[in-house]
């Protein structure tokens, strides 16, 4: 593995899960002993790398304005270590922002970036992806995929660039042993599962499910602090504001993550607000994740990595909403 990363390095900056204290965090690495490919999932998705939290649109000095190039260079470097969850995320914001509009920021990061995914070897408690049909299997979305088979790594090449790469580093060729070492992986993976969704007719469940007492229920404990949006791999919203010199020949426009679930959100003009109350909100955000996300891109939004229920202070469980809409409107 070292002379692995070693050998990435040499040619593209490299992000990996590392350690933080008793979570992991994808960061800059440039040697194995750095990497924790162990981990089940990272405080933040991977999504920071193609919508930071905050970044630059432009800025002008006098007549002078910078252009994308000027703030987001053309670099070589891989995502490595991505689980299917956070794989299936970028299809979702892949439709967001290089839809019916492209953004030319993320499209930019977008290709900068080599995918190298990752088949996890454990399953987390807060874990659903297998119901949100999302993993534990990586079947697309990735340049190379990654699977631990027992003291060495199956890597698998899905596009041009990923191939290229792994012939580069002459590796031993896999065997159908391999292949069925890894199938047995999979197979293990899916009976670790403790919590699940069932997605039959959840779309137009949680649709009709506007009065739905549930939402009073968990809006009155809801903290609206914004830390499951801000950890969802598959959450978009943003802010845009500027910032002047004050001498007004100076300035920046820059765009920030912004969360439905801030009471300011959804305020206009006069003080008035759509969603003033928290359960209102809270709502926003399950319903997008189980059911506006499928009528806006014909895709589930949640994926179901189960970020949302570890970050939650008041231990709020989208699963467990989704078990309580179902029973009462059963």
């Amino acid at each position: 593995m070292e002379s692995f990363i070693e050998s990435l390095c040499r040619s593209y900056k490299v992000f990996a899960p590392v350690k933080k204290g008793v979570e992991y965090s994808f960061e800059r690495i440039s040697t194995a002993r750095d990497l924790h490919l162990e981990y089940t999932t990272t405080i933040l998705p991977p999504k920071k790398f193609f919508t930071p939290p905050r970044e630059t649109i432009f800025t002008f000095q006098g007549d002078e304005t910078s252009r994308i190039e000027d703030l987001i260079p053309e670099e070589k470097q891989i995502l490595l270590g991505i689980h299917a969850c956070d794989i299936a995320s970028f299809n979702f914001l892949d439709r967001v922002f290089l839809g019916f509009r492209s953004d030319p920021r993320y499209l930019r990061r977008r290709n900068n970036f080599l995918i190298f995914a990752l088949t996890c070897k454990e399953v987390s408690e807060t874990c659903f992806c297998q119901s949100m049909g999302t993993g534990p299997e990586v079947s697309s979305g990735y340049d190379v995929l990654m699977t631990d088979i027992g003291g060495r790594y199956l890597m698998e090449a899905s596009s041009n660039e990923g191939n290229a790469l792994m012939q580069s580093l002459g590796l031993q060729q896999a065997t159908l042993e391999d292949l069925e070492a890894k199938r047995g992986c999979l197979e293990n993976l899916k009976g670790q599962f403790k919590r699940s969704v069932d997605r039959t007719g959840l779309v137009e469940l949680a649709y009709n499910s506007q009065e739905h007492p549930v939402w009073k229920k968990y809006g009155s404990i809801c903290l609206a602090c914004g830390q499951c949006a801000m950890v969802c791999p598959t959450c978009f919203c943003f802010d845009v504001k500027d910032r002047m010199d004050i001498s007004l020949k100076s300035g920046e426009r820059y765009r920030e993550w912004d969360v439905c679930l801030l009471l300011e959100f959804a305020e206009v003009a006069l003080g008035g607000n759509f969603r003033k109350s928290r359960d209102a909100r809270l709502r926003q955000f399950i319903c997008h994740n189980l059911s506006y996300g499928v009528m806006q891109y014909n895709l589930m939004k949640c994926v179901g990595c189960g970020r949302c229920i570890k970050a939650c202070p008041v231990h709020i469980d989208i699963t467990e909403i989704a078990r309580e809409l179902r029973e009462v409107m059963s």
